[in-house]
């Protein structure tokens, strides 16, 4: 009795970070109510505070956890971007100079992260459930926070139609789990057993269960064939929402589609071809979201729209490590690019954000002469979209790097999949011309009549400088302490 008690209080315990942040919202909101002297916009920074402490508390002895921890430190610097977006944030909410309505938003920040890290504890699909609406809820409201602002409104319409789509397809999905295996639980006993069974129907049955789960894991992580809502929602959500899309809610996608592949893993030597059948379908997603995602932002001339076909194309590079499923760092891998992807993306939605608040304006065309007006704030910015493009001596370099090796590592038991390597090479070169679109405009393109050098925010220009340099660090420490 003793033990099994403290494993329930340990089992709670895991998920203190999600009870914390969600507490801390609930503190928000009350004090919103009651307190309105306090200024709306310190609400950002106590709940990127809370943020931080919850990201302290997520330990990594488990790979669940490392895509809680990067959930937790994105929302924190996304709420540092609702901080300096603030006066945007008034005059789309409830007027110019009105701050009423503004609280509730980092509020939905913090309960949509505890969403992540409650499902990163998750081991079976009701949990997963549980936490993806809880997170898709509040992203919902957050995509059409603006309602001043038709596009917010549209893209919150057009996210909840997609995504209560995505939801159906895994609610779906887990019944055919259910009556195939007779558990909602995620392990590879499960899968065993039901591959041992020689009735082929309930085999049937298991593909079409796993191939629906796998859609919504796909819908969070932007992948096609659901990644048709990311540009519209990007481009007419507020900034830091878009931000909180592109990294928190993708670092979710990528914890699910985890959880639903490794059961398999250990599968790959005692039924190799059924697993390589999944793995054949985890190819093809991602040979299409390369596809899809880079040549569709070449065309892009709003900075919010090119990050956001930019983040389908970004998905496709992780989803190769899937191919892979018996390497003991997949895991690893994973969250080492969603890092660089993440310190890259928040950067440049900071510098959207920034141009967006003083020039009116989220085309491409708006940082025009940059290198000119704001050369320090130019080069920062450069970093940030050179590791996008996968530049050496870049964190994004490596992170590309290490998806290339993978996909040759696992070629050596999936010969059949050599014919993703071209689309991987089209990505990479593509990122190269759409990713540098925003350097040619800051660079070379003069500044017009009235563009005076911009002003940049403390906290702005003290994120930008923290990715920039983690970014060179990270992408030079390799060189730096391998022994020539």
């Amino acid at each position: 009795m003793i033990i099994e008690t403290i494993s329930a209080i340990y089992s709670w315990g895991q998920f203190a970070p999600a009870f914390g942040l969600v507490t801390l919202a609930v503190i928000i909101l009350m004090a919103d109510c009651f307190i309105p002297q306090i200024p709306k916009r310190a609400y950002s920074i106590i709940a990127a505070v809370g943020a931080v402490i919850a990201a302290v508390f997520m330990t990594t002895d488990e790979f669940h956890n490392s895509f809680g921890l990067i959930a937790c430190l994105s929302t924190a610097l996304v709420l540092l971007l609702a901080f300096d977006y603030h006066k945007v944030t008034c005059a789309s909410v409830g007027g110019p100079d009105v701050e009423d309505g503004t609280s509730e938003l980092p509020a939905l920040l913090l309960i949509a992260c505890a969403g992540v890290c409650s499902l990163v504890q998750a081991h079976d699909i009701i949990m997963l459930f549980v936490s993806l609406e809880v997170i898709t809820l509040s992203s919902y409201v957050m995509a059409g926070y603006f309602r001043r602002n038709q596009g917010s409104v549209e893209a919150g319409v057009k996210y909840l139609v997609l995504g209560a789509l995505s939801t159906g397809l895994l609610v779906f999905g887990a019944a055919w789990y259910y009556g195939t295996t007779g558990s909602f639980l995620l392990s590879t006993e499960l899968v065993y057993n039901l591959f041992s069974n020689i009735n082929p129907a309930l085999h049937t049955g298991f593909y079409l269960a796993i191939g629906m789960l796998l859609i919504g894991a796909f819908f969070k992580a932007g992948a096609a064939p659901m990644q048709i809502w990311i540009p519209d929602v990007y481009q007419g959500s507020p900034t830091p929402v878009s931000a909180f899309l592109a990294v928190a809610s993708k670092a979710a996608g990528f914890a699910v589609l985890t959880a639903i592949l490794l059961p398999f893993a250990p599968l790959m030597q005692v039924y190799p071809d059924k697993v390589s059948s999944i793995i054949s379908a985890i190819a093809v997603v991602a040979g299409a979201t390369l596809l899809v995602g880079n040549l569709g932002a070449i065309c892009q001339n709003n900075a919010k729209r090119l990050l956001g076909y930019s983040s389908i194309g970004q998905a496709g590079f992780i989803i190769v490590f899937y191919t892979n499923l018996s390497s003991p760092v997949l895991t690893a891998n994973v969250a080492g690019y969603l890092v660089a992807y993440m310190l890259a993306t928040v950067a440049a939605f900071f510098a959207i954000a920034m141009v967006r608040t003083q020039r009116g304006s989220e085309e491409i065309s708006a940082f025009r002469g940059l290198g000119k007006t704001n050369p320090r704030t130019a080069f920062l910015i450069t970093v940030a979209f050179a590791s996008l493009a996968g530049v050496p001596l870049t964190y994004g370099f490596l992170a590309k790097f290490n998806s290339f090796a993978f996909f040759v590592d696992a070629m050596q038991t999936q010969s059949g999949l050599i014919w993703l390597l071209p689309f991987m090479i089209v990505g990479a070169a593509a990122g190269f011309y759409y990713y540098f679109k925003v350097l040619r405009e800051m660079y070379w393109e003069k500044p017009q009549e009235g563009d005076v050098p911009l002003q940049v925010p403390v906290v702005t220009v003290a994120v930008l400088t923290g990715c920039a340099i983690a970014l060179i660090w990270l992408g030079t420490a390799p060189l730096i302490f391998i022994p020539l």
